[in-house]
């Protein structure tokens, strides 16, 4: 199987060369570039077509979030994870909105951070629990519902799922079906709602009232 290609992209070059040295550690990931700004985020995802891009929020020329609005909307397999100490919920928003796959706290190990490499490549949304929980809850509606929903009730099974943080293998589990299927039905929910990521898709739910979090974080 081909490594995963990454493109490391961190204005402060220290964590960017140290990041970039603990992926190379791993087998089954090649780094292709680094970078330290906006433009050289979207130069180089252009020029090297990496499978997962790692991008800080941050940079000297403008937003992280700006660069990968731009990164997906130039090459759309790209999967994008946001790795930054910023934990506004209003940059998660955006970011969400701009189609990236995952959103890291430089807080967490680096073997968390290879993992989420890893789980990208895979079309994976990766997020810290506390960081989903908090998010959702501010985008969930008290007493209003949106418009009707255009999933079915077993999609929104799986949204639903997707919304407590499991991965497709934890919702084929608890749904009883295969992962085959969770990922039919993921592909489907993407394409109905016209949104480039399972993050962007479970905002969407939320906010529209389709689908409700518990009171309580799950253990």
């Amino acid at each position: 199987m081909a490594a995963i290609r990454v493109l490391v992209v961190d204005d402060h070059a220290v964590f960017c060369d140290a990041l970039a040295t603990i992926l190379r550690t791993e087998a089954d990931i090649e780094v292709v570039g680094k970078g330290g700004t906006v433009q050289e985020a979207i130069n180089a995802a252009r020029a090297l077509g990496p499978d997962v891009v790692l991008l800080d929020v941050h940079m000297p020329d403008g937003s992280g979030i700006e660069a990968a609005a731009a990164i997906k909307k130039g090459r759309p397999q790209t999967q994008v994870v946001i790795l930054t100490s910023d934990e506004e919920e209003s940059v998660l928003q955006s970011a969400i909105q701009a189609g990236v796959t995952g959103y890291l706290s430089k807080h967490e190990t680096a073997a968390q951070v290879v993992q989420a490499v890893r789980s990208a490549a895979r079309g994976e949304a990766l997020i810290a629990p506390y960081m989903l929980a908090r998010l959702l809850r501010g985008l969930q509606k008290k007493d209003e519902r949106g418009p009707a929903t255009p999933l079915t009730p077993r999609e929104l099974e799986v949204l639903r799922e997707l919304s407590l943080g499991h991965d497709n293998e934890s919702v084929a589990k608890t749904l009883k079906m295969s992962p085959n299927t969770v990922r039919t039905h993921v592909q489907n929910i993407l394409s109905k709602l016209n949104v480039h990521s399972k993050l962007e898709a479970v905002s969407r739910g939320i906010r529209e009232g389709w689908i409700r979090i518990p009171q309580e974080p799950a253990a």
